[in-house]
């Protein structure tokens, strides 16, 4: 009978264990480690990354079973962050094959007559007496489940009647079992004594390294699964921010939190940059920008931080009309003829101060190189009028300030003592309530609130490295496409041709657009006509768009498929000229005004034609989409030359004549009459080759030739988005 109404007990996520590896050493009353035959005992390990993490290379860890403690009702849960090594004679993560059967984590009783024990690329293996399962074994199926070189979140759950893996908040595994009692392993994993990291199959022998591993009984949710910021809350869908990034604005949003006070305005700008916040200059505590209140409330207990945000002075006069003019202040109520303490102040000289429970004034002698360097009249760094990138990064001890990832102040400071505290920021950060872009300065100082454009703050609950300041420079100094599509609007100005349909993987993709697979000229997505009618100026042309076939089938699926195509109509049963093909096994074809390859304007991209001698053709065990994870596809064109990249890897780069039979793309830049644009589908001519039923996000064209660095910073950036 049912329990009375009133008495069920009901299953209640419960988190029971949390292994960060932050600790100076690991305790081995909480952790033992173990080292197989010519292998290492695990270690703490610094990676730039993630900071201090766990790491394995011929040995395993094992940990008192935390489950013992509570009753497992529903399932068992675990999450963690996994980055695994790239063999050295095999340098390129996107073409290591997987074939990873070392366990991750696996539970075994004392005797080792009952084990369980899941693997990188999915194999989950149960024995025991009461009978037996296992799913995705490597001796019959290769996942490619999580890809090598790069840190991976992962988040699994054994449920009593299956299970489920999502890596990076993607779902990749859903089983329902109905040939098996699951809940025989949902309870032996709860009733073991240990729990092991990197033990249990039997062919461990792969260095890799393991952070934040949390323990849950029953079955996680959405909450659990989506990526984590490192150390805080879910990330945010559709990208927008970094790990850390605690506050984000690029303005383009009206309603978005902020408030005007005074005279300045939002205006369209357009480019990088669309619409940006102009300040008006002048006057004092009388202009700025009021950001919402908690966003320095976040530091408490990473006790770092960091600010960013754009600059331009064009119209702001010159450099002695906002010499102490404060890019960004913050206190605990507004303007005053005095405004005191608490506060904080970055000054466009690149010079700063806190006093916030505590103050420190970032004097000469604490600067690092014993001066403070002010930035002004001729070092100016907004004289030039165009945007600049302001970063101020701050820890209990260190205070760094940046103009364009390059440093141009830093301090050290004890931490305690008068003029010597930083860390009152971050303990009583939340006092800072009445936060400004561009004005309000501080005390009875006179000077004036800024005429500066701002775009795109952020607040981060940590310090970020120079590298990734760079890395927000130059991807906001990429050019700008003449077409992108992020699909976050739905199609937006595209056109579903046939089946297929916009859906949200989860995680930081956002909308993404899901293809259908199998027929041919059938299923796709239409971009606007004019698309690629804008390239006859530069005569340059680069195609990016991100893959996935997680929901494609195998490779034999869609050996030949086209990713991108575009002829002058709809589709037919062979489509002529002219035509421009980009298919998935990394190969291009022009053809603009000849017939079944005859004419004046048309390249196959012959072996020939091949800077290596031969082209590279991916597909089968090269197929650069088995892993089924998300990969950058780039295609660059020139009149003279072909490039395509394989997440920032050259894979095939062509050198033509650019005239002749074969050796001309001609019209491809000129009227060149392009106007059925499809991204997944339409083969060419009479070719048999099926639409593939691959996912699509973050379509850009351009009318300039991406260089590689380029292409590297797109691709670095989403990336960054996913950790």
């Amino acid at each position: 009978m049912d329990p009375i109404p009133g008495h069920q007990v009901l299953p209640k996520l419960e988190q029971v264990a949390n292994l960060t590896f932050d600790d100076e050493k690991l305790n081995p009353e909480e952790i033992q480690t173990f080292a197989y035959p010519d292998g290492d005992i695990p270690s703490l390990f610094t990676d730039e990354t993630f900071g201090q993490v766990l790491q394995l290379e011929g040995g395993y860890a094992r940990i008192f079973n935390p489950l013992n403690k509570v009753k497992v009702q529903d399932g068992v849960s675990l999450t963690f962050w996994m980055k695994q090594a790239i063999p050295e004679e095999d340098e390129d993560a996107s073409t290591f094959e997987q074939d990873v059967t070392g366990a991750i984590f696996s539970f075994e009783n004392a005797n080792s007559t009952q084990r369980m024990f899941f693997t990188a690329n999915g194999w989950l293996h149960y024995e025991g007496v009461d009978g037996s399962y296992e799913d995705n074994n490597p001796a019959d199926a290769k996942t490619g489940l999580i890809s090598a070189g790069e840190w991976h979140y992962v988040a699994i759950s054994v449920k009593n009647n299956g299970y489920f893996v999502y890596v990076d908040g993607l779902k990749k595994i859903e089983k329902t079992v109905s040939d098996f009692d699951c809940s025989k392993i949902v309870q032996f994993m709860a009733s073991v004594p240990y729990l092991y990291i990197g033990y249990g199959s039997g062919t461990e022998n792969q260095k890799w390294w393991i952070d934040d591993m949390n323990v849950y009984r029953n079955t996680i949710t959405s909450k659990e699964i989506v990526i984590p910021q490192k150390g805080g809350s879910s990330s945010i869908e559709g990208g927008e921010l970094y790990p850390s990034q605690v506050y984000y604005n690029d303005f383009e949003r009206e309603n978005d939190g902020t408030t005007i006070y005074g005279s300045g305005s939002f205006v369209e700008f357009g480019g990088n940059f669309g619409r940006v916040f102009q300040n008006v200059g002048g006057a004092q505590r009388s202009n700025y920008l009021i950001l919402p209140e908690d966003v320095l409330s976040h530091s408490k207990e990473t006790k770092e931080m960091s600010i960013g945000v754009w600059v331009n002075a064009a119209n702001a006069g010159a450099s002695a009309d906002y010499m102490w003019a404060p890019l960004f202040s913050a206190y605990a109520s507004g303007p005053a003829t005095d405004n005191g303490t608490p506060m904080f102040i970055c000054q466009y000289r690149g010079i700063l101060q806190v006093n916030c429970n505590g103050w420190c004034d970032f004097t000469d002698a604490q600067n690092k190189n014993q001066t403070n360097a002010l930035y002004h009249d001729a070092t100016d760094w907004l004289a030039d009028k165009g945007w600049h990138y302001y970063t101020v990064t701050l820890t209990e001890t260190n205070a760094k300030v940046y103009f364009d990832g390059v440093l141009k102040n830093e301090w050290n400071v004890s931490g305690s003592g008068d003029g010597n505290v930083i860390g009152g920021l971050f303990s009583n950060g939340s006092d800072l309530k009445y936060i400004c872009l561009g004005g309000n300065q501080a005390w009875n100082w006179g000077d004036n609130d800024p005429g500066f454009m701002f775009d795109d703050i952020a607040i981060y609950n940590k310090a970020l490295t120079q590298a990734e300041i760079q890395s927000i420079v130059a991807y906001k100094k990429l050019p700008v496409p003449e077409y992108f599509n992020d699909f976050e609007k739905g199609v937006n100005d595209a056109t579903i041709f046939g089946e297929g349909s916009i859906e949200r993987p989860g995680g930081a993709w956002g909308n993404v657009f899901q293809n259908v697979g199998g027929a041919q000229r059938t299923n796709y997505l239409v971009l606007p006509e004019n698309v690629l009618s804008n390239l006859d100026e530069k005569k340059q042309l680069s195609v990016s768009v991100w893959v996935n076939a997680a929901n494609a089938g195998a490779s034999t699926d869609y050996m030949w498929s086209p990713l991108f195509t575009a002829y002058a109509s709809g589709p037919a049963s062979a489509n002529g000229s002219p035509m421009f093909a980009c298919q998935y096994r990394g190969v291009v074809m022009v053809n603009m005004n000849g017939v079944d390859n005859q004419g004046d304007n048309w390249c196959d991209y012959t072996d020939s034609q091949n800077d290596a001698g031969a082209n590279g053709v991916y597909h089968d065990a090269t197929d650069w989409l088995a892993d089924h994870e998300w990969h950058l596809y780039t295609a660059v064109f020139t009149e003279t030359t072909a490039a395509v990249y394989f997440d920032g890897v050259l894979k095939n780069s062509w050198t033509i004549s650019g005239s002749g039979a074969g050796n001309n793309v001609g019209n491809l830049f000129g009227n060149n009459g392009l106007k059925y644009v499809c991204l997944g589908g339409n083969q060419g001519w009479n070719w048999g080759d099926p639409d593939p039923g691959f996912m699509f996000d973050h379509i850009a064209i351009y009318n300039v030739a991406l260089t590689p660095e380029q292409i590297r910073t797109i691709l670095q950036r989403k990336k960054t988005t996913l950790l």
